[in-house]
Order: structure tokens, then sequence, then C-alpha cells
């Protein structure tokens, strides 16, 4: 008998259930108890669209006293768990843990390229990122340069993301806005 914990899982795990072309509902099921903590038709825009009134499953559930990112030990589970899911979790959890550690480490990219920004305007920002900043990075030895969007209204961008790796091998964030 082995001392080590088991693994753990997310409790509450979603799946469909389509019988047939009309039907999709989604539904939540907590492993602990083997209940279904939120079930709903998935095609009804009501459900599923904030524009509707629908709230996201996390807050629906945390409305009902449930954590959507809650866990449980693989042996607690009443509920049959796929082959391989403990391992997954644990690679995905290790995933998201890096990048929270990458975006508290972010830096400010305006200040990082200095003079080399200069050139910079924020109204063609695509064009900027491409012709740039993306070069400027180059210049400092990162490669596999990606911009994304962190945060936008109806004017466009307010603040932007760049996922890089530098010579170290290290992957880094920048952002600016």
């Amino acid at each position: 008998m082995s001392d080590a914990p088991s693994p753990m899982i997310p409790r509450y795990v979603r799946s469909t259930f389509e019988p047939d072309e009309r039907t999709y509902d989604i539904i939540w099921t907590d492993r602990l108890t083997g209940k279904i903590a939120r079930q709903y038709d998935g095609a009804d825009p009501a459900n599923t669209n904030p524009a509707y009134g629908a709230k996201s499953d996390s807050e629906y559930l945390a409305s009902r006293g449930h954590d959507i990112n809650a866990e449980i030990a693989l042996d607690a589970s009443v509920v049959k768990v796929p082959p391989g899911e403990a391992e997954r979790h644990a690679e995905r959890k290790k995933r998201l843990a890096e990048v929270d550690q990458e975006e508290n480490e972010a830096l400010d990219l305006m200040s990082f390229l200095g003079a080399d920004a200069d050139k910079f305007s924020f109204d063609e920002y695509y064009e900027g990122e491409r012709d740039i900043l993306g070069p400027a990075l180059e210049k400092r030895g990162y490669t596999r340069i990606s911009f994304y969007m962190i945060e936008q209204d109806s004017f466009g961008p307010l603040i932007r993301g760049v996922r890089a790796t530098c010579h170290c091998g290290k992957r880094i964030r920048f952002f600016y806005g």
C-alpha cells in the first residue's frame, strides 16, 4: 500500500447529451457526489450568450456555492474517470501556473525597446507590430514572437500582449497599451 497522495482531478466535469440533431444539453456533474450540479439547453442563446442575460458556467455554479475550479482526489470520485485524466489535469495546472508566472513577470514592451519603439503608432498597431516591434525583439534575439489582445473596447485595443522566446529558451511576456 502506497502512502503517496492520490492525484487530483477537477471536481466538476462538463459533458453533453445529444440524443438527436435537435437536442444539445450541457451537463456539469459533481464527481464527489455523482449528482448533476447544472444542466441546460446549450443551443438556447438565453443559456449561453451574455447578451441575452446568460451567466457563464463558473458564475452560475458560484451562485449555487460551487467552485468550478475545485479539485478532489482521484480516488474520491464516485464517477468513473477516464484513464490519463489526472495526468492531463496535472499538466494543465502546471502550464497555467507557468502562464500566470509569465504574466506576473511581464515587462512593458515600450520601455523595454526604448528608442526602437519611437516610430510605433498606436493608430496603426497591427502594422507597427509587424514592421517595428517584432523586428526590434528579433534584433534582441527573441524568436517565436506573437501578439495578442489583452483588453479592448469598441475603438480597438487598449492593452496588447506579446509572447516571445528569449535566446536562453525561456518564454517571456510583454505588454503595451
